[in-house]
């Protein structure tokens, strides 16, 4: 039971962070496993489109496992899930609890979020590291999965605004997450309003501003101690076209 849990986990905890979680635990879930399951699979995205995806985890109370060379019944203390490979470009995720360690007998939670950069079909979800303790005594493996996958297909439109309008550009904020202030550059062709917003994680906008800009490439320090931390999308729009990024608010 705990091997196959093992596999569940780490076939579809994705990607690399755990600073916030922004999804919220089903605790009426009671059997152990994942939702959703291998059958029904992980949702379809678009490349420059906001990818969302959440997990509901259910750990197990015990496991079977050999001791001395006979099967003895232990409690789970925790399973705990380190990184993995596998994740398409522009996509991370975030646990509950924050640290990817969901103890036995518990319920927990993974949001898979971002904006897709490349079109295909992502799999095997590979574990580089994991591990999971019974009796408080550490057990690590290595292992990979193939009957989770995350497909991601491309926009055309996407495409086309982006050959049409190659002057205008808005580029990922830096530093990417960040605790307090951060650093938005971006270029437009001639000198005219931009529009800028802001939204968090489940669409609702939380920042609307207009800034007059320059000919040529722009910049303005973006302030984030009035906001809670967490994953925002942030976009721009100049003359009918719109660029979307993605940012990370951080504090311990």
């Amino acid at each position: 039971m705990l091997r196959r849990l093992l596999y569940l986990v780490i076939g579809t905890l994705i990607g690399v962070g755990t600073a916030h979680s922004q999804c919220t635990p089903n605790t009426s879930i009671t059997t152990s496993g994942i939702t959703p399951d291998s059958a029904t699979g992980l949702a379809v995205g678009m490349v420059g489109q906001l990818y969302n995806q959440v997990l509901q985890i259910r750990v197990p109370v015990d496991t079977t496992t050999s001791l001395g060379g006979f099967p003895v019944t232990v409690p789970i203390t925790s399973i705990q899930l380190s990184s993995f490979t596998g994740l398409p470009p522009g996509l991370s995720f975030f646990c509950n609890p924050t640290n990817c360690t969901f103890p036995g007998d518990s319920n927990g939670c993974v949001l898979i979020t971002g904006i897709p950069t490349s079109a295909g079909v992502f799999a095997p979800l590979a574990v580089t590291t994991t591990s999971y303790t019974v009796f408080g005594v550490p057990q690590s493996r290595t292992d990979s999965i193939s009957y989770y996958r995350i497909t991601i297909n491309q926009s055309n439109v996407g495409l086309n605004q982006h050959t049409a309008s190659n002057k205008f550009l808005l580029e990922q904020n830096t530093p990417n997450p960040f605790s307090d202030i951060t650093t938005i550059n971006y270029t437009i062709p001639v000198k005219a309003n931009v529009e800028f917003k802001m939204f968090n994680i489940i669409g609702k906008e939380v920042l609307h501003d207009v800034k007059l800009a320059d000919a040529g490439q722009n910049n303005f320090t973006f302030d984030g101690r009035d906001f809670a931390p967490g994953i925002y999308m942030y976009s721009m729009t100049y003359n009918n076209e719109t660029f979307t990024k993605r940012l990370v608010i951080s504090r311990k």
